[in-house]
């Protein structure tokens, strides 16, 4: 705790409730009145509905608030939507100047990252129209100058190719920066 002794401003990882960010991000800021930073990511997600474009948590459960720790971490723990500030060995983790400073870097607009994940040979997609919708399949080939795709599905016990329109598939992804 001596290193937080002084009247420093530090960055630090504050866990957070369970999709809470949000709200963790906004009771921060009208409580104790820091710095936060929570970079999002905006993304198209398939749904039975069909293509849907969400907005979630670059670090899913994990925002950055910079606080005198010392003054300030029993006031941020009792936020709403705030789990805990991160520890390690029973300290609580400086996160670096220099890192927050590469991520802001990287979000330009409203600490939000738009992803748009291109469709490629090779990928799995889930389609979203038409008589398969909800299927996954196997990209084969994209044919860019119709704006469709052949993908390989599997009917019956047998694996057929089928053209479809390129907006009518999503890459199969939970969150752009899970690891496929």
């Amino acid at each position: 705790m001596a290193e937080f002794e002084n009247n420093e401003l530090h960055w630090f990882c504050i866990k957070c409730k369970p999709r809470q960010e949000s709200a963790a991000k906004r009771s921060i800021l009208r409580d104790l009145g820091v710095e936060v930073f929570c970079p999002m990511l905006r993304f198209d997600r398939a749904r039975s509905s069909g293509r849907v474009r969400v907005t979630e948590a670059m670090f899913p459960g994990y925002l950055f608030s910079r606080f005198n720790y010392r003054s300030q971490h029993r006031h941020l723990g009792s936020c709403h939507g705030v789990s805990q500030i991160v520890k390690f060995g029973g300290v609580a983790a400086v996160v670096g100047d220099d890192i927050i400073r590469t991520l802001r870097e990287a979000v330009v607009q409203e600490e939000i990252v738009e992803i748009h994940s291109p469709i490629e040979v090779g990928s799995e997609v889930q389609v979203l129209s038409g008589p398969f919708s909800g299927i996954k399949a196997l990209v084969t080939q994209v044919l860019p100058a119709q704006a469709r795709v052949k993908v390989l599905l599997e009917l019956l016990g047998m694996e057929r190719e089928v053209e479809i329109e390129a907006s009518g598939v999503l890459p199969d992804v939970s969150h752009p920066l899970a690891p496929g």
